[in-house]
């Protein structure tokens, strides 16, 4: 391709110069002439070369994505370079909770919003991390998706939950058609874990699910333990 480009652009150079010699052009504007097509020429090239590495708009649009399953796998991997840091410590606590509740009204002339996080996480940094992936990754996300209720108001919970056998995470928020976004939830889900590559992104996707119930969409994921631990047990080595 771009030695056919570079044939081509020959041509043009030397029909170029002929037509410019024929109408009695000057020695320098020839030379302008000629430099300033090899410039657009060498442009159209690195264009074109660059355009080609990158992805397509559909590989874009997937990397970019920016549903639960992929922000739990990003909150993970801050987890996974504060072990690293020495700032969290391994084995991480066994049993702990960190919940937030919130809530958004709007009205004519104003609104407000509020809300709080509890956490039960012993070391500092960690529940700090907890709390902080609660507050700016997970609630806007989730306000964005629920719908205003009848009074105006849109309300989301978000739950971390850890055993010694799971880590589970739990978002919630009003919906006005919960069932088919629920449906459509899962289906987006499904095909995530088919295309992503990373191994636990995989696994997130995989153990996701959204439920509903009423006019409430329950998007739950359930991380075995083993996953989480194998996570921070290789940034430590």
């Amino acid at each position: 391709m771009t030695t056919r480009k570079n044939h081509n652009s020959i041509v043009f150079l030397t029909t170029l110069y002929l037509g410019l010699v024929l109408v009695g052009a000057s020695p320098q504007a020839l030379s302008f002439a000629a430099l300033t097509r090899n410039f657009d020429i060498q442009s159209e090239i690195e264009v074109k070369d660059d355009l080609d590495n990158k992805p397509d708009n559909e590989e874009i649009e997937f990397f970019s994505k920016d549903d639960f399953p992929a922000l739990f796998a990003q909150f993970l991997q801050e987890i996974k370079e504060e072990v690293k840091s020495g700032k969290v410590s391994l084995p991480i606590q066994t049993d702990f909770y960190a919940d937030g509740e919130f809530h958004k009204s709007e009205f004519v002339g104003g609104g407000g919003s509020g809300g709080g996080i509890g956490s039960t996480v012993s070391n500092q940094d960690l529940s700090l991390l907890f709390q902080n992936a609660i507050d700016q990754k997970f609630r806007p996300k989730a306000f964005e998706l629920a719908d205003f209720d009848g009074k105006n108001s849109k309300n989301v919970k978000i739950n971390f939950e850890a055993s010694s056998t799971v880590l589970s995470l739990q978002i919630s928020f009003g919906k006005s058609n919960a069932e088919q976004f629920a449906d459509f939830l899962n289906q987006e889900f499904s095909s995530s874990a088919d295309l992503v590559k990373n191994k636990l992104t995989k696994e997130i996707y995989e153990n996701t699910k959204a439920t509903s119930r009423n006019n409430q969409v329950f998007i739950v994921t359930r991380l075995p333990r083993g996953s989480l631990d194998a996570l921070l047990t290789d940034s430590a080595k």
